[in-house]
């Protein structure tokens, strides 16, 4: 079984192998990595390789989070359910049972 990056500075070390111009499997062979884990780090996408993460203003609530807003869509969410149960309630009044007798 492959061993796991577990530390920043391994990603950091396969990142100067590419950069130096090392194939994806050399990386592979020299770091005992999975070849998914090789990729994401030359593409750049590894969850390790952001040390920062990267806020920015939401446009919904205005807030300064990681997008997408959480926020925001917890309450879009809220909102339909709402709308859903006031739309049950209506139809819950609409019926006339004066004629069922």
């Amino acid at each position: 079984m492959r061993g796991y990056t577990k530390t920043p500075d391994q990603v950091h070390a396969i990142e100067d192998a590419f950069a130096d111009g090392m194939s994806l499997r050399a990386v592979i062979r020299k770091f005992r990595v999975g070849t998914q884990t090789a990729r994401n780090i030359r593409d750049g996408v590894h969850p390790l390789q952001n040390d920062e993460p990267i806020y920015e203003r939401c446009p919904g609530c205005g807030g300064k989070v990681i997008m997408p807003c959480i926020l925001c869509r917890v309450r879009k969410v809220m909102a339909e359910e709402r709308t859903v149960k006031l739309i049950q309630k209506d139809r819950r009044q609409e019926v006339d049972t004066g004629q069922w007798r």
